[in-house]
């Protein structure tokens, strides 16, 4: 084997006559990928080198990689084999290649095969990852396929492709588990001990090799990976608010309407999305002046009631001359092309050509859009269609989006729209808050994320928590999925069982299709408004944890809604649970998922308290009572959770620091900035640490950067009884 040291790692010939480099972009990674892959994307830190009789071995700090003649790999740490694989070129084995919805008009393209060389890793290990694919946590058994797909039926467990492609996984361990990321922007294939259930096969239908490898705990191999493809920003407080949404709010007055029968039921409102009505012939950056003759006007009297508008933005643009974005993206050639003319597909607004957001102009070029809307009183961008959708049959592999061809730009189209749209909100020096429904492993570095065309049925309810656990393991922190289901109509009890697991959500929106039954809050009866309403203020209640959780997200890579196995990685309980989550290391959801449930069985993994009565629970199994207007939330012992202030409507942060206790020492960090804004970005935010030991609690700098907003801090306990001011600032 040839071996040659480069500035970016090492160079092999293999003795097929295959080069590969070998380097390691962390301490706990490494990287093999083939000549021809840009080198830069990632940094190469310093490795140690032995030839063995068989290979050659690469040392990291935290463990080694021996690369043998024939490709084949295996990754020891402290001596002992963690992880093997070997090169593979699949067989000629057929899968459905569109899956694409025929109500919009797509036609079977027949079969396909992946004939690239993967890798086939040895594995009996329970795996996660992959972003939001359906099927349970634990993906052994299925396989999936990364091509960005737009299918609005109902998603089941059998479907290979949703709309993202993240081709990341985790194979877990207790103490070393093994994260691999693919990243090839073309379609790959991911077969998870389905044909064999010691072996994981990995492989791609076109493009190179680039494959990375991390070594650690579960926690840690995703804050790793999140490292690499970048970490999300920090999203504005009031995004954790509560979004409602309908395709569509037709005008300034019905949208005044939804608000005030929310005010009714003491619903608080903090995002309204508007749907395409609000655009003049779903035109893009336009907006229909019938319905909302002053936008701008109207949109600040909302921001001085607390409500910020979101507005969605389509990939496909109205191919129509005189329509400005259709004249100058003509002029500037910033549409995809199919042999050198501009391509035709169909979407909403009828004949429509395609934005090349490949190309940095393109995107420059967006972003100037982007900043003139948050200029008219926007507050957030939803992006959607970006799969992209397209309603005439999917677009040819061969159309060209602006350097790159389709079958090699679609699964990072929508990740290239998002970082065009994260440009605008840059130019136009605002705290972006951006929601797409197509995204690539790299997209969480510039929007937050939905699950797509959900359904309002029991299945997808159950769904949420694999999807959304699997989401933020693939390193989405702002996740969320359409409360009450987006097709269908939902029912009383379904829409209950949503909001209360929905409130868990960082991104919580109410999202309904046109023609289904209304499922706004208080659509239903009094019982239903009251019980939206108890969920949707224990929501508010809770905003400081989630800005600390999403906050700790930016700064490590941390994730924020997890399987219960990423914090008790000894217990094989939980390795594909299925039905609880937790938020942070602190809060344990056991919501009721099934109808007419009234009781449900509980694991706890350790010591908790029942959030509202205190009630302990030790580890182990428990009938828990679930009525409709129980929220079976639960606090681990040792924990302190900073709450805002009881009943509040606000998302912003109050005058005083509440802390809910539980018995037991613990420690914890606070985050504090204006809840807006790109200030804290030059250091304007205040980082504390606080310390309960005994009855005593202590609270330190960390960093001081602004003024803090509090007066005081105060302990609180499980019913909510304020005890002494402990501190004052």
């Amino acid at each position: 084997m040839v071996l040659i040291e480069s500035p970016h790692g090492f160079a092999l010939t293999l003795k097929n006559g295959r080069r590969l480099f070998v380097s390691s972009p962390s301490k706990d990674a490494f990287r093999i990928r083939e000549a021809g892959v840009d080198s830069s994307k990632a940094p190469s830190l310093h490795l140690n080198v032995n030839r063995e009789k068989d290979g050659v071995r690469f040392i990291s700090h935290k463990a080694s990689l021996l690369l043998h003649d024939d490709g084949s790999i295996a990754i020891c740490k402290s001596g002992r084999l963690i992880a093997a694989a070997s090169p593979i070129i699949p067989p000629a084995s057929s899968i459905e290649k569109d899956g694409l919805s025929a109500k919009e008009g797509h036609k079977p393209e027949g079969e396909f095969s992946f004939s690239k060389e993967g890798y086939a890793f040895v594995n009996d290990s329970p795996v996660y990852g992959l972003g939001d694919k359906t099927g349970p946590l634990d993906k052994r058994g299925y396989s999936y396929v990364n091509w960005n797909t737009d299918d609005p039926s109902a998603q089941v467990d059998t479907f290979k492709s949703l709309y993202k492609s993240i081709p990341f996984f985790v194979m877990f361990h207790r103490s070393e588990s093994i994260g691999v990321y693919l990243d090839n922007t073309g379609r790959s294939l991911f077969d998870f001990n389905k044909n064999d259930s010691r072996r994981i096969e990995v492989s791609y239908e076109e493009g190179l090799l680039d494959l990375y490898l991390f070594v650690g705990s579960l926690i840690g191999v995703c804050e790793s990976f999140s490292s690499l493809v970048g970490r999300p920003p920090l999203p504005p407080r009031w995004s954790l608010g509560y979004q409602q949404s309908r395709w569509s709010y037709g005008d300034e007055k019905e949208v005044e309407d939804v608000l005030a029968n929310y005010r009714e039921i003491d619903v608080p409102v903090s995002v309204i999305h508007l749907d395409i009505a609000y655009m003049e012939q779903y035109e893009d950056f336009t907006i229909d002046s019938k319905r909302f003759p002053d936008f701008s006007a109207w949109a600040e009297t909302l921001l001085r009631q607390g409500v910020h508008l979101v507005t969605i933005i389509d990939a496909g643009i109205k191919a129509l001359p005189g329509y400005f974005m259709y004249d100058e993206g003509e002029k500037g050639n910033h549409f995809a092309t199919l042999k050198g003319r501009i391509y035709h597909n169909e979407v909403w607004p009828g004949d429509s050509v395609f934005p090349a957001f490949i190309k940095v102009k393109t995107q420059q070029w967006w972003a100037s859009h982007v900043e003139k809307l948050l200029n008219q009183g926007v507050s957030g961008i939803w992006n959607d269609m970006n799969e992209p959708a397209s309603f005439k049959g999917p677009l040819p592999p061969d159309v060209d989006m602006g350097g790159l061809p389709h079958s090699l730009a679609h699964n990072i189209y929508g990740d290239r729209m998002a970082k065009a749209t994260y440009m605008g909100f840059m130019k136009a020096k605002r705290r972006p808050f951006i929601i797409t429904r197509a995204a690539y492993a790299t997209t969480s570095r510039y929007s937050t994320m939905w699950t797509g065309d959900n359904q309002a049925i029991w299945d997808h309810l159950r769904l949420t928590i694999p999807q959304q656990c699997n989401l933020s393991i693939s390193g989405v922190q702002m996740i969320g999925n359409d409360i009450g289901g987006f097709g269908g109509d939902t029912t009383k009890e379904l829409l209950i069982r949503w909001i209360e697991l929905g409130l868990f959500s960082p991104l919580m929106r109410n999202h309904s299709a046109y023609g289904t039954r209304r499922q706004e809050g208080y659509a239903f009866d009094e019982e239903t408004s009251r019980i939206y309403s108890k969920a949707v203020h224990l929501r508010y209640e809770l905003i400081p944890y989630f800005y600390d959780k999403l906050r700790e997200a930016e700064a490590h890579g941390t994730p924020v809604y997890r399987p219960l196995i990423m914090n008790f990685p000894s217990d094989s309980r939980l390795v594909d649970e299925n039905t609880e989550f937790m938020i942070g290391e602190a809060l344990l959801v056991a919501p009721a998922l099934f109808p007419g449930e009234r009781f449900r069985s509980v694991y706890f993994p350790g010591v908790f308290y029942d959030f509202f009565s205190g009630k302990r629970f030790a580890k182990g199994d428990h009938l828990v009572n679930v009525p409709l207007d129980r929220i079976p939330l639960f606090v681990k012992r040792g924990s302190l959770v900073p709450l805002g202030e009881k009943g509040t409507s606000s998302p912003e942060f109050g005058a005083t620091l509440r802390l809910l206790t539980t018995k037991g020492d613990a420690s914890y960090v606070h985050y504090e900035d204006s809840g807006d804004g790109l200030g804290y970005l030059n250091g304007e935010f205040n980082l504390f640490q606080i310390e309960k030991k005994k009855a005593a609690l202590s609270v330190s700098y960390i960093h001081e950067g602004m003024k803090t907003h509090y007066g005081a801090i105060e302990l609180v306990d499980f019913q909510g009884h304020e005890k002494k001011v402990l501190f004052g600032f």
